[in-house]
């Protein structure tokens, strides 16, 4: 079975869906449309590759647009201090100014359209699998073959670990939500309630447990090419290890990145560059520990405008949304390669196809500091039909260097090993300093190159983080400048309880000022108002957070 198949090739999802009779319309509303576990069981569950088609589904979310693949930007780096959400002037990115602000409300559309997403559709098929598929369900291969009961094991294992990755996202956002494991046709819509947030947070290490619990999932040296983007024994660990940080549970952190590094699967990449641009050098190295995976597959998807969403406007044809703060720019060290493969600058000039060049001009729209992601930005040669709908952009949900910090994190926090910690911080810096292009290779100019590297004497002397250093300030600027425009920096500030410190800070600039960017948070904006739709349609039982009643 080749999950990574089903991505591309059901990215639209829509002769899927049918023919498992998944979903029943395009309405948002959560409740009140037919349950995605409207499953007839003499229909369907004999039908050949119908179970790896289900398991498809579980991961499917991933690829929606608005709901998954532009939140995981606009909402998870554009409210924090590291991007704005651009755009061609102020009804342009409404959906996040108010929760950037600090004054979300009931109504906002960003906040039911994730809550949606993550019930109706992402954690409900996990639901729908977990609900119709056991070790004794006769599913049948493509080509008639029973599927194995070590198959079906694993799959069971991969919809645990998935539903709580939805989960998690939830849980940030709302803190309480309702916590539901069966299909919601057989739920009294009336009866459904949230549940505090430590309930969810053992909901969601449960899950994970469960999945850890199947010696069916395979580590990732034991994954196959044409597996690529499936779950992975690693994969859970690392993902636990975040979601453990996030309880400031410091052992189980340390314990499972040391389970991944251990597992000698992985290893970062000589050229930080390459994890953006390439996908065989990047999305596909040994860096990547979960991503979705997205290809450049016309004949099934109109296309992918989550990329177009981020890139600037004017000639490179995107929407402007992912605008990096000078408070990001300045976190960089000034010789830090990093700059110049994350951040985009007014004036940058890239080639094109057909022998011209592609001048940035980031004027005429709202574009306070005149900057783009990188991250996001997929030159011309990259582009089959010469536009950003259909290209390899993709995008990371965990790498390697990412769970090398949680792991220096954890044994700082536990006051362990800290010259461990330190060797490990070091491993990632050296790797951006020393091994890293110092110019962007696609570019004609680009305002950020660096055209006097360090040199290795000069990184030992001036670079290196030492042990008498400033350890946790350390990790935390680290993980600032080699994850920024990732989708991680709300999930960071969070769980170390300084969100509303740097936003009330970041207000106090002329950046935040002129966007104003958290002029009204305060402790009491987290956590996030339900929607008020969704409370209105189960009749009263689902409450508001407090916070907000």
């Amino acid at each position: 079975m080749k999950v990574l198949r089903y991505f591309q090739v059901f990215s639209g999802i829509s002769l899927v869906i049918c023919s498992l009779l998944l979903v029943t319309g395009c309405s948002d509303d959560f409740l009140d449309r037919p349950p995605l576990g409207s499953l007839d069981n003499t229909t369907w569950i004999n039908t050949e590759d119908a179970g790896s088609k289900m398991l498809s589904m579980c991961y499917t979310p991933m690829l929606s647009n608005a709901e998954y693949q532009m939140f995981k930007f606009e909402f998870f780096d554009c409210i924090t201090d590291d991007m704005h959400k651009g755009g061609s002037d102020a009804a342009d990115k409404i959906r996040i100014t108010e929760i950037a602000r600090g004054n979300p409300l009931p109504s906002t559309l960003l906040l039911e359209r994730v809550w949606n997403h993550r019930l109706q559709i992402a954690i409900s098929r996990c639901n729908v699998l977990l609900q119709n598929v056991t070790l004794e369900t006769p599913l049948i291969q493509a080509g008639g073959a029973y599927v194995s009961t070590e198959e079906k094991a694993r799959w069971i294992a991969e919809a645990h670990f998935l539903r709580a990755f939805y989960y998690f996202d939830l849980m940030m956002i709302f803190a309480n939500v309702p916590i539901i494991e069966e299909s919601l046709n057989v739920i009294d819509k009336t009866t459904i309630t949230k549940a505090p947030m430590e309930e969810v947070y053992d909901f969601i290490m449960k899950d994970l447990e469960v999945a850890l619990a199947e010696e069916n999932l395979p580590s990732a040296k034991e994954l196959s090419a044409d597996e690529f983007g499936r779950v992975t024994r690693e994969a859970v660990y690392s993902f636990r290890a975040r979601v453990a940080l996030f309880n400031k549970d410091y052992a189980l952190a340390k314990s499972d990145c040391k389970k991944v590094i251990d597992s000698g699967a992985y290893e970062l990449i000589p050229n930080y560059e390459d994890l953006f641009n390439s996908v065989e050098r990047g999305y596909m190295s040994k860096e990547c520990i979960f991503m979705t995976y997205n290809s450049y597959n016309p004949p099934y998807c109109n296309g992918n405008p989550a990329l177009i969403y981020f890139v600037g406007r004017g000639v490179t044809g995107g929407w402007g949304g992912e605008v990096p703060t000078y408070d990001l720019v300045n976190e960089y060290e000034v010789k830090d390669p990093r700059k110049v493969h994350t951040i985009l600058s007014h004036g940058d000039i890239f080639p094109k196809k057909d022998g011209n060049e592609e001048v940035h001009d980031y004027t005429g729209y709202d574009n306070f500091t005149k900057l783009q992601s990188r991250k996001h930005y997929v030159d011309h040669f990259r582009r089959p039909d010469a536009g950003l709908k259909q290209t390899d952009w993709s995008y990371y949900h965990i790498r390697y260097a990412d769970v090398l910090l949680m792991y220096a994190e954890s044994l700082i926090e536990l006051g362990e090993n800290l010259q461990e910690a330190v060797d490990v911080i070091n491993k990632v810096r050296e790797r951006a300093f020393l091994t890293t292009s110092p110019t962007d290779s696609y570019a004609t100019y680009r305002a950020f190159n660096i055209i006097d590297p360090i040199t290795k004497e000069e990184f030992e002397k001036n670079y290196k983080v030492k042990i008498d250093d400033d350890l946790r300030k350390a990790v935390r600027h680290e993980r600032r400048v080699e994850l920024a425009a990732e989708g991680l920096r709300y999930y960071d500030l969070m769980r170390w309880g300084i969100f509303v410190e740097k936003i009330r800070a970041f207000y106090k600039t002329p950046e935040g000022i002129a966007t104003e960017k958290g002029s009204n948070i305060s402790e009491n904006t987290w956590p996030y108002p339900i929607p008020q739709a969704e409370i209105d349609k189960v009749g009263g039982a689902l409450v508001q957070n407090d916070n907000y009643k």
